[in-house]
């Protein structure tokens, strides 16, 4: 059995076993979360079994489809996505402990997608997991020192934001935060290196991050929250502004991985 398979098949059982929960218990389940309605539940726990299923049959296919393990890794993201986006607006997860248990779930789930695009990226390569993991830190040293400059105050901003915000609203931002790292390590394992696609990393949290901070944040802070909650903002637009140049460039057939030839 390769380690992809044995992922697959993880992720298989970890699906049937949720979706299994989910339709059978939703009342339960909705109680322990906070208050899920249980027609979701249902519904998504017979998603969650179907792609369970297909997981299973992939598993057992002699030669890997590219495809079909992008495609569960999306779905993997996605919940982690979902799940942080639900914490953070305080809607449907909120008691702590349906919050503690929905997170090592997403914890775990993202893991699996990660794993999978990691597995998919050597298989493409050729090289084993440790080169691979070389060719990705040379990736990240061939970066301009302005760009990694940049990127340490951007994150030193991220991090201090509890020292200076309301803890509602530094919540949101950390949240964004964190839920960003998974996306871009999804992209470097999968290509083996950085690239110019990884901005979406950045581009699909931080955006409704922005628009919450601009529309429910702002209005609610004094002058010294404000002025920090302006400087993440401006941080953050330049951000999210570079990474819209780039996405565009890699749309545009710029595929170079940094630190690797033309």
């Amino acid at each position: 059995m390769t380690s992809l398979t044995l992922v697959l098949r993880l992720n298989a059982l970890s699906c049937l076993g949720f979706g299994a929960l989910f339709v059978l218990w939703p009342t339960a389940v909705s109680a322990v979360l906070g208050s899920m309605p249980s027609v979701i539940l249902i519904v998504l726990g017979a998603v969650l079994m179907a792609n369970g299923v297909h997981l299973v049959v992939a598993s057992f296919r002699r030669k890997v489809i590219p495809a079909e393990i992008l495609w569960f890794s999306i779905g993997d993201l996605i919940w982690w996505l979902a799940t942080l986006a639900l914490i953070a607006l305080d809607l449907w997860v909120t008691t702590a402990l349906g919050i503690v248990l929905a997170l090592a779930v997403a914890v775990g789930v993202a893991a699996m997608g990660v794993t999978q695009l990691f597995l998919l990226g050597i298989e493409r390569s050729g090289l084993t997991p440790g080169a691979h993991w070389r060719q990705i830190g040379r990736s990240w040293l061939a970066l301009p020192r302005w760009v990694k400059t940049w990127l340490f105050a951007l994150n030193i901003v991220f991090l201090l934001s509890p020292a200076f915000l309301p803890w509602w609203v530094a919540t949101v931002v950390l949240i964004g935060y964190v839920a960003s790292g998974p996306l871009l390590l999804a992209f470097a394992v999968h290509d083996g290196g950085l690239s110019r696609v990884m901005g979406i990393g950045h581009l699909v949290p931080w955006l409704p991050m922005l628009a919450w901070l601009l529309v429910v944040a702002m209005p609610a802070l004094t002058a010294i929250s404000l002025t920090y909650l302006w400087l993440l903002i401006a941080m953050t637009a330049i951000c999210l502004a570079l990474d819209v140049y780039d996405v565009g460039r890699w749309a545009r057939g710029d595929r170079l991985i940094m630190g690797q030839p033309a």
